[in-house]
């Protein structure tokens, strides 16, 4: 089974010219809970297919209770951004479209850099799903694949 989520409506400074001057930019964002030691973290998030890891921020590593003081550390590179430090951790993920959901474990990026959104990337999320991105309707479908570990 699939599970379904609509885009998010973010509202613009301006008309977007390449939208047909709307005045919302559709976005393919969820709400995942990452769960750790001490307690769950819940976060409207952006499903991103250029995103090579999943992101968010370390305040999140702090509410699970993670140590990261002797994590993996890497680095995370944005558009036109400079290489931003993260240091890994595995946590267990949660998706749920109010009727179905989804749970595993994936390794988690934290940054001290301040994020707009979260990112669910390849590694840690979208390895883990086929997605299917419908323009016309605006709404993503996320069905796991062979590779997803579940819990």
């Amino acid at each position: 089974m699939s599970m379904c989520f609509p885009y998010r409506q973010r509202r613009t400074r301006q008309p977007v010219v390449s939208l047909g001057g709307r005045s919302v930019r559709p976005r393919p964002i969820v709400s995942v809970t990452l769960i750790g030691p001490s307690g769950n973290y819940l976060e409207d998030s952006f499903l991103d297919t250029g995103a090579d890891d999943t992101v968010f921020p370390e305040l999140a590593a702090t509410k699970l209770g993670i140590d990261l003081s002797s994590a993996p550390t890497g680095e995370a590179v944005g558009v036109g951004a400079s290489p931003t430090p993260v240091r890994y951790a595995e946590v267990t993920l949660r998706l749920t479209d109010g009727h179905e959901f989804r749970q595993w474990k994936g390794w988690v990026g934290f940054t001290a850099v301040p994020l707009k959104q979260p990112l669910l990337g390849f590694a840690g999320c979208l390895q883990f799903f086929t997605a299917t991105f419908l323009g016309d309707q605006e709404e993503v479908e996320l069905t796991v694949n062979a590779l997803y570990p579940g819990i």
